[in-house]
């Protein structure tokens, strides 16, 4: 069970931040994308036996590079759909050829009971890097989000900085496939984040307050979770939702 409580706080301060920052870049449909593309970085984990991380650095570098290669020739929505058709595709076709052995259910809703100490140790990681990402880049981003010229005319290195936030983000996703599952990662990415937009009058405000009802909304999830044995994130959905319609007609009133 600490395991457990340790998997959702270490989720809700990755996932807050970089939820902000998906919403001030507009890469929303980039983490929709980025759901699918987990299902390939899964089957490929079951089908060869490798942890989910390795799986999961491999087709997040090709999810995150082709995205970044291509997104200049038909759109960045475009591209995001075709390569994460693409990837979806391939992970069909491999749960096809293995039947046996890959459960489609499990890698589309999760299993926070099979939580790792390896798991949370890949967290603790990734919640120092998304730390120091947001520590050194905070006012680049920021630049870059108001005006992307006056950025690169002042001399930040807009595409870099791009590049390793969405490397950043594929990595945070499919590292916590095997917790979240694939269909509800969006969700729990965004939500806090779109609520902590209602209460927020800076950026600063808007990542502080996202992580606040992550930990709530996630805490209460595991907590209602536990009590009418009821799976974890679906219900973390829900009340994710119910705060965020509160929130709204609290600051529309």
């Amino acid at each position: 069970m600490l395991s457990i409580i340790l998997a959702i706080i270490l989720i809700s301060l990755i996932f807050a931040p970089l939820g902000c920052i998906s919403l001030w870049k507009k890469y929303i449909y980039f983490g929709d994308g980025l759901s699918h593309a987990s299902l390939l970085a899964g089957s490929i984990s079951i089908v060869l036996q490798l942890p989910m991380i390795y799986s999961g650095i491999i087709v997040a570098f090709f999810f995150a590079f082709a995205v970044f290669a291509l997104k200049n020739t038909a759109g960045s929505n475009a591209i995001i759909s075709l390569v994460a058709s693409f990837t979806l595709s391939l992970a069909l076709i491999i749960s096809y050829l293995n039947p046996q052995t890959i459960n489609i259910t499990n890698l589309l809703f999760g299993d926070i009971l099979a939580i790792s100490l390896d798991d949370l140790i890949i967290l603790m990681i990734l919640l120092i890097l998304v730390i120091c990402f947001i520590w050194f880049f905070y006012s680049k981003i920021i630049l870059i989000v108001i005006n992307r010229d006056i950025a690169q005319i002042k001399g930040i290195n807009v595409k870099t900085i791009e590049l390793l936030f969405l490397l950043l983000l594929s990595l945070s996703v499919f590292s916590t496939i095997k917790i979240v599952g694939t269909l509800l990662i969006t969700s729990i990415l965004i939500i806090p984040a779109m609520t902590a937009r209602f209460l927020s009058k800076t950026p600063k405000q808007m990542i502080l307050y996202s992580v606040i009802i992550a930990l709530i909304v996630n805490s209460l999830g595991l907590i209602t979770s536990y009590y009418f044995d009821i799976p974890i994130t679906p219900i973390i959905i829900i009340i994710g939702v119910m705060v965020y319609i509160i929130c709204y007609f609290f600051t529309k009133k």
